[in-house]
């Protein structure tokens, strides 16, 4: 049951939904959302939980969207939970930085603030592209007092794309973390020497992997990435 469905900007949303049980959820995870009167499901990556609910956040993308956009508080959802793979954290990572771009802020604060409970040090870099695209800037400087807030004119925080800004802080040997559109997502492969973890943004069919409507070429063959990911090893995808 949908618990809020917040409107955080001009065309991006927060639904909150009641949960019995959230132990499955890890970051990176994702659920794949049943819109009424659309047949194939959007899938979703959740943003924060407790023991029982959790949220997401997505954008305004297309008819669909827009109908989940206009759900209310007690209206009932259809959800598959419990998909794909989820970012994973070893101690020789050393010192990372998280990057989001617009609407895949979700996951990396998810993260974000799971390194928080573990005392691990990171940087945080969320990228808009303007000003009027800026969400819960509040919220972010809340889970890092320190995070860079950057939009691609310069409207809002600091000036520039999240490559700009890795660059200008000089972060380009730490091991990455990061979400948002594929042109980003390479971006930052490129432009970074180290390795890191890429969270990809693609239209699914079923969600599980029965489809292969979602599939990628990799350097360990095809892939699919409601199955094998959302989350893949920058070392492992063929840009």
């Amino acid at each position: 049951m949908i618990i809020k469905n917040e409107k955080l900007n001009q065309s991006v949303y927060r639904m909150t939904v009641s949960c019995n049980d959230t132990n499955w959820i890890k970051p990176g995870k994702f659920i794949d959302v049943l819109i009424p009167g659309f047949y194939l499901r959007r899938p979703m990556a959740v943003s924060d939980f407790n023991e029982q609910q959790y949220s997401f956040i997505y954008e305004i993308v297309g008819e669909g969207t827009k109908v989940l956009s206009q759900l209310r508080p007690r209206d009932e959802i259809d959800i598959l939970e419990n998909l794909g793979n989820s970012y994973i954290y070893k101690l020789s990572y050393g010192y990372p930085i998280l990057v989001s771009g617009g609407s895949g802020l979700g996951p990396i604060l998810c993260l974000a603030k799971q390194f928080n409970k573990q005392h691990i040090k990171y940087e945080l870099i969320c990228g808009f592209p303007n000003k009027n695209m800026v969400t819960i800037f509040d919220e972010i400087k809340a889970i890092n007092p320190h995070a860079h807030v950057c939009t691609d004119d310069g409207s809002f925080g600091e000036k520039g794309n999240v490559v700009e800004i890795i660059n200008k802080y000089d972060l380009q040997n730490h091991y990455y973390y990061a979400c948002g559109p594929n042109n980003m997502l390479k971006a930052v492969f490129k432009n970074n020497k180290s390795s890191g973890q890429l969270s990809l943004d693609e239209r699914m069919g079923c969600g599980i992997g029965a489809c292969m409507g979602c599939a990628i070429k990799t350097k360990k063959g095809n892939q699919r990435i409601c199955k094998n990911g959302p989350i893949f090893m920058s070392d492992d995808l063929l840009w």
